[in-house]
């Protein structure tokens, strides 16, 4: 019949005591604060998270690296360095004359080129060809500094002005090929081997012979008269295969009487046993400017 009175102001479990407890504050570092911590730790005695031992290993390490890195990179210079040393003279070398070709086949070049090295020659018949002139001169500079040699058999392609303006010269090399040779041409049943070839033959049997002519039938009534220094124009078979440090055998072709104002494509082309090679390029000359006078203010 009588209720029991609850207890009032029970104490709480220590249980229960610890779950009501507020939690403590962490406080967080401040940015600078890291940051110099992170620079020097005190505690761990580290430089930028590392130990000094540790920092000695890696400096230690990172110089035999470069002293290896060196070390292969000089070897690498001076292994490249007498390759090209053995090969011949770097600055000697000409980019032409190192093209590789077929088996049997050999290319020429054609001196003297337009500015961006097309085969074109294009001046006016009074001015503009001095751009040829250095061209030649340069060309036969680099010839006498690989070797000593006399070009007297080039007549006037030898020499400045190299027949500019009015006769103007070509000079025609076989480019430089390691291990080439050619026989000279026997069989002169070949109905491509021009006349004139032929004819050389007949005067000597030892020589690889070289041909220019107009590249159409329009070009032939135009080119003029062709001459030859040497001529008859002939390689020497006997000179071949060239030494690395010989010049190629030149050619001068000369141009005489050709009409100004057209231009005229023309192929050179280099017959010998098997087989035969071309070089073509373009001879454009403008003629002078014609100069018309008033009647009026002529007096006698």
């Amino acid at each position: 019949m009588f209720k029991k009175k609850q207890k009032l102001n029970q104490p709480a479990s220590s249980s229960q005591a610890e779950q009501k407890l507020p939690e403590p504050r962490t406080s967080h570092p401040s940015c600078p604060r890291r940051c110099m911590k992170y620079l020097y730790d005190r505690e761990n005695k580290q430089f930028c998270g590392r130990t000094c031992s540790s920092w000695r290993n890696i400096i230690v390490y990172s110089i035999f690296y470069l002293i290896f890195l060196s070390t292969y990179t000089l070897i690498f210079l001076f292994a490249s360095l007498s390759i090209i040393k053995a090969l011949g003279t770097y600055e000697s070398i000409d980019k032409l004359e190192l093209m590789t070709y077929a088996d049997k086949a050999i290319g020429l070049s054609a001196t003297p080129t337009s500015a961006n090295s097309l085969p074109i020659i294009n001046y006016q018949s009074d001015k503009g060809y001095e751009k040829y002139v250095n061209e030649l001169e340069e060309f036969f500079s680099k010839r006498r500094k690989r070797q000593v040699v006399t070009e007297n058999n080039l007549g006037p392609c030898g020499s400045s002005p190299f027949g500019y303006w009015e006769k103007p010269c070509v000079v025609i090399r076989i480019n430089k090929q390691i291990g080439w040779s050619a026989k000279p041409l026997i069989n002169t049943t070949n109905l491509d081997i021009p006349q004139d070839v032929k004819e050389w033959m007949k005067l000597d049997q030892e020589k690889l012979w070289l041909h220019c002519h107009g590249y159409h039938s329009y070009d032939r009534e135009h080119i003029g008269k062709i001459l030859y220094y040497p001529d008859p124009p002939g390689f020497e078979a006997k000179a071949f295969p060239l030494e690395m440090g010989g010049n190629s055998p030149v050619i001068g072709v000369q141009f005489v009487d050709f009409t100004l104002g057209l231009s005229v494509a023309i192929e050179c082309s280099l017959w010998y046993e098997g087989g035969s090679s071309s070089t073509t390029f373009i001879l454009y000359v403008t003629p002078k400017q014609k100069v018309f006078l008033n009647a009026d203010k002529i007096k006698e």
